[in-house]
């Protein structure tokens, strides 16, 4: 409890559900067991929660990354600054900078729209793309006009990627962050929704080695 302080700016991350992503906000007070958090706001519009839904809050320090298993208890909207007030489920895991560590990696990979595909069931195919890095909490890819066939991309997108790393096939899921449309090539930043356990340790292991060889080159 000593590392939330109030005025702390951190990301809140809903794994599950339609309103499944990341969210900003920032910690404005604690008092006893329940910590209030600024309501994070989708598309200008404070976001859709219930009570006991569960979520994560994402603080850092000067060295490292906290992060905090947290449940809904209620809102707040009466005071100047809407409030999510929540409670602390389990003791804050604490994840080294570098394992947030960005590395070039050139994969060859696959991407899939899913708003589309809701609008337009069986339009929508797997499209090659190549990922130019990657990290635990997101990658960038690009892809030509040609290839995308027509499909735009937009903030806020929800897309899927499928890549392939130490001889198997993952997928993972995120929403489009950074947008950039130049010469007939998308380059999209794509930050993930959430990563399960055996993804993150695979990813991890990658970017581990990459970091170590890079070292060894200066």
């Amino acid at each position: 409890m000593s590392k939330l302080k109030p005025g702390t700016k951190g990301d809140i991350a809903v794994n599950a559900g339609i309103y499944k992503g990341h969210y900003s906000s920032r910690l404005e007070d604690v008092k006893n067991d329940l910590i209030a958090l600024a309501h994070p706001l989708m598309k200008g519009v404070l976001l859709p929660v219930y009570r006991d839904m569960n979520f994560t809050f994402t603080m850092e320090d000067s060295a490292a990354l906290y992060i905090f298993d947290m449940a809904v208890r209620r809102m707040e909207v009466q005071s100047g600054v809407p409030l999510l007030w929540a409670v602390i489920l389990d003791e804050p895991r604490r994840i080294q900078r570098r394992q947030f560590l960005r590395i070039s990696c050139f994969w060859d990979v696959s991407i899939f729209q899913i708003e589309t595909e809701l609008k337009e069931p069986m339009r929508v195919i797997w499209k090659p793309a190549r990922a130019l890095d990657i990290s635990l909490r997101g990658t960038r890819f690009k892809l030509s006009d040609e290839t995308a066939e027509g499909l735009t991309f937009e903030s806020g997108d929800r897309l899927m990627i499928r890549f392939q790393l130490f001889g198997k096939e993952y997928f993972l899921q995120g929403r489009a962050t950074r947008i950039v449309h130049a010469d007939g090539i998308w380059e999209v930043g794509l930050g993930f929704d959430s990563i399960a356990i055996s993804v993150e340790k695979k990813l991890f292991e990658y970017i581990r080695q990459q970091e170590i060889m890079g070292r060894e080159g200066q």
